[in-house]
């Protein structure tokens, strides 16, 4: 994938997310809608948990990949892309149950969101990324943790879509 067409495809994630976080009125965020579920404002603080911290990794230690700068990318696609697959979220970006402020949520991982971009652009994206390695997958390049980003948002558009659809039918 290109450059360009990776950029392309976080910025289209980024509208995908807010756009799905706004079918929601400000009750309806934080509203359970069925057992076993998060709220969709627990699904956006998810999202901004794991996300907060990415732009950060462009700042931090570096190092040559030595292997295709995307080698991992199509795992990760499909670990985050297969919607059948139940996935659980390690402890540290599990939301709580603090009610989220909807404009503040979209604010929030909107700006989390333009650092990343920010930092990206100005980052050699074929470098691993040193300071967090990923469970199970190890050291992530700037391009693969801008394809991680992208996914992981995007499996989550997913799930707001399904509980929007939820909320709005009738309940018997």
């Amino acid at each position: 994938m290109t450059y360009v067409t990776l950029i392309a495809d976080f910025r289209h994630s980024t509208n995908e997310l807010t756009n799905a976080l706004r079918l929601f009125t400000q009750e309806q965020l934080n509203q359970v809608p069925f057992s076993g579920s998060w709220t969709p404002g627990q699904v956006g603080q998810h999202l901004l948990k794991s996300e907060t911290g990415v732009s950060e990794l462009f700042r931090g230690a570096t190092q040559a990949a030595n292997r295709d700068p995307e080698a991992l990318s199509p795992a990760i696609r499909g670990i985050f892309l297969d919607f059948n697959s139940k996935l659980q979220a390690p402890d540290f970006i599990i939301p709580d149950n603090t009610p989220q402020d909807r404009d503040q949520l979209i604010r929030s991982l909107e700006d989390n969101r333009a650092a990343v971009l920010r930092l990206a652009e100005v980052s050699d994206t074929d470098l691993l990324l040193m300071d967090f390695p990923v469970p199970q997958l190890g050291e992530l390049t700037g391009k693969e943790w801008l394809t991680f980003v992208t996914v992981h948002s995007l499996r989550h558009v997913n799930q707001l879509k399904k509980i929007h659809q939820h909320i709005m039918q009738p309940q018997a």
